[in-house]
């Protein structure tokens, strides 16, 4: 009797050690991600969000995955269906994998039976359109005689390429043809490693192996190959190594980093992109292709250092962050063909900022993160939560920013690509969901001495420091109140140390960590902080963090105050397009001017000399925030009180005009009338909507 129970016992112990995700820690990371899965939202701002993603967003993409025909197409490849022609589309699985990581973000926040077993069902479809050699993609699974005489998809110079006899061809020579495979992959793997780390199935997982095996056949490291295609493949081999722990996956992601072409012609940086990733300098390129890079190779340093790669990253990034970021995180515009303009060409509506972008480049600084443990990189993750990447999606979970402008008037506003959210399915309606949901991503970090806390967002994360399990409790209604509770509860006492992001706008002049955007007022904010309710006098930081080092007991509370003050916010005088403008911020979040609030016109208005700005919380507008109200002066030269609201909820209440940038004074908006033509409307001269 005692001998069988012993065996029970031994082999639960051995399945549930099989069935665990096994550690590959990355070695030269200062920082190591804490799972999604070991940390559990409950935000007054987010938790009703994700909410709207599990219930919502993510059946409505299906549903509309479903009237395209993208799931038709894995039934006719599955041999659900006989008799049906394939549907054609730019990357179709790659969307719909996005949407299964989303889902899985989501399990993690909140078991669901319903929402695994549609997750069940794609997977069980997936698994039957899958090819004995492991290939899956239902564009270059076609019968070879099936694709010969499609209509529409041939253009004078820009051929798509489809079917059998195109997988894994195509040059950077006949880009874009035979576009879009490695990219999807991609997508796979990272949606296979969310839905094992969550779920603890392999149905998807070994889905997303055997085609990464496939492509490890046909892309061998060591082997040269002259396939254009994107950079995402890299982060999904990553995210495959590090729950499969096959040396494999890292060694192909490496090969396909450093060898592979992830440029885009028209090239727009002198040849710069095209480069080896160590050799670049300079960001140029597709401005969603380039983060994807940047964020792959920032894990290749992460995993086996390569500090050539190092220092072309901070290049890359001071690149970005000095002198070609928009006040809302976005990047990429308005250079033609997605791509990222010269240094200071930042116009407000001519902006490209789309939400893939956003939010890649929020990946990459979290990942910038974790290598260097520098505060400064958190700081654009936080613009990126709440302004830029956030915008994207409606308050309803169902409409969608492509691109994300700081400026539109009614001119062309007939589009996704206009400042008009639009229910549809591509890359950014597929992204986004998986960003929501999958927040507490980026709140913690540990190392070897202690937590590192991030973003200020009410959470349970439970983790192991020093060789005992801790969990902190964060309370807080940030970004509009300024208290930040953490209660500590390590299985006993323990010594380690919590070190606390203090945010870029509350520790230095401004909300970047450049000088690209400054606040007018040179005024120190009186953040405290405090143990038990005693005052810690901090005399330093580090790296942006301030450190507690002691021995922990259960039932701890740090609590941090950061003030919340409205403050204006000026761009470097480099920037002609916003120059003698200026716009407004309160914490992390970035305001506009959105017509259905003021009954003036919101494009032709100043600020008074003296503005007299407040904020009043308003519960019943769209879906409760803080407006900020104060005077302007408007084309006719009289005083007006204006109300602006958080950028990332305009576009919620039909079509208006919006500006996050207002003059400082009202004879420059008489006299620049003439230069307002750079803020109209300028569409990004794309060839046609591609794989982000």
């Amino acid at each position: 009797m005692i001998r069988r129970s012993w065996l029970i016992g031994f082999i639960a112990i051995i399945v549930i050690i099989s069935s665990c995700v096994k550690k590959n820690e990355p070695e030269y990371s200062t920082l190591i991600e804490i799972p999604f899965n070991q940390v559990k939202v409950h935000d007054n701002f987010w938790s009703p969000r994700i909410r709207s993603i599990q219930d919502t967003t993510i059946y409505d993409l299906v549903k509309v995955a479903e009237k395209q025909g993208k799931i038709e197409n894995l039934r006719i490849l599955a041999g659900r269906k006989k008799g049906e022609k394939i549907k054609l589309f730019v990357a179709p699985d790659s969307d719909l994998w996005k949407i299964m990581e989303a889902a899985s973000y989501s399990l993690a926040w909140n078991p669901d039976p319903e929402l695994e077993g549609l997750l069940d069902d794609l997977i069980e479809l997936y698994a039957g359109a899958q090819a004995e050699d492991g290939y899956i993609n239902q564009i270059f699974m076609l019968p070879d005689e099936d694709h010969l005489h499609r209509p529409g998809w041939n253009r004078p110079g820009f051929r798509l390429g489809y079917g059998s006899d195109e997988r894994f061809k195509g040059s950077f020579e006949k880009w874009p043809s035979g576009l879009g495979q490695l990219y999807s992959a991609g997508h796979l793997m990272v949606a296979a490693a969310a839905h094992y780390r969550v779920t603890g199935k392999r149905n998807l997982l070994d889905i997303a192996i055997k085609k990464a095996d496939c492509i490890y056949r046909e892309f061998p490291p060591g082997k040269h190959f002259d396939y254009a295609d994107h950079p995402g493949l890299g982060l999904g081999l990553i995210k495959l190594y590090e729950v499969t722990s096959d040396e494999r996956y890292l060694e192909l992601a490496e090969h396909i980093i450093y060898n592979g072409n992830h440029a885009r012609p028209v090239d727009l940086g002198n040849q710069e992109n095209p480069k080896s990733i160590d050799e670049q300098r300079k960001a140029w390129g597709h401005a969603v292709c380039i983060n994807y890079l940047y964020s792959g190779a920032t894990d290749l340093c992460r995993y086996l250092d390569k500090p050539e790669t190092r220092i072309a990253l901070d290049s890359l990034w001071h690149s970005i962050v000095d002198r070609r970021i928009y006040i809302h995180g976005g990047v990429g515009g308005p250079g033609p063909h997605e791509q990222l303009a010269d240094d200071w060409i930042l116009p407000p509506a001519a902006t490209y900022s789309e939400s893939c972008a956003n939010i890649a480049t929020g990946e990459w600084n979290h990942r910038m993160n974790l290598l260097y443990g520098d505060a400064k990189y958190a700081d654009i993750m936080e613009m990126e939560a709440y302004n830029g990447a956030l915008s994207g999606i409606s308050l309803s979970g169902t409409e969608y920013f492509y691109t994300n402008p700081l400026y539109a008037d009614l001119n062309n506003r007939d589009g996704y690509r206009s400042g008009v959210r639009t229910r549809y399915l591509f890359c950014c309606p597929s992204k986004l969901p998986g960003f929501v949901a999958g927040i507490n991503r980026w709140i913690y970090a540990r190392d070897n001495s202690g937590i590192y806390v991030n973003l200020f967002i009410g959470s349970t994360v439970k983790t192991e420091v020093g060789g005992k399990n801790v969990t902190i409790v964060q309370e807080t209604d940030y970004p509009w109140k300024e208290k930040v509770t953490f209660t500590v509860q390590p299985d006993s006492p323990h010594r380690f140390e919590m070190s606390i992001r203090i945010p870029g706008w509350a520790r230095t002049n401004g909300c970047f960590p450049s000088d690209i955007y400054r606040f007018d007022d040179n005024k120190k904010i009186d953040w405290t902080l405090s143990v038990n309710g005693e005052i810690i006098e901090v005399k330093s930081l580090e790296k942006g963090y301030v450190q507690i080092s002691r021995k922990w007991k259960p039932g701890d509370r740090v609590e941090l105050s950061l003030p919340m003050p409205v403050r204006q916010v000026c761009s470097h005088p480099n920037i002609e397009a916003t120059r003698d403008k200026v716009a407004l911020m309160r914490g992390p979040v970035l305001y506009c001017l959105e017509a259905p609030d003021n009954n003036f016109n919101v494009l032709d208005a100043a600020l008074a000399p003296d503005p007299e700005i407040e904020h009043e919380y308003i519960k019943d507008l769209l879906g409760g925030v803080p407006i900020v109200k104060g005077m302007a002066i408007n084309s006719g030269n009289e005083p007006v009180q204006f109300t602006a609201i958080p950028y990332y909820a305009w576009q919620n209440r039909g079509i208006h005009e919006m500006t996050v940038w207002m003059y400082q004074d009202i004879n420059q908006l008489k006299d620049n009338k003439t230069k307002n033509a750079i803020n109209q409307q300028n569409p990004n001269e794309t060839i046609m909507e591609l794989t982000r």
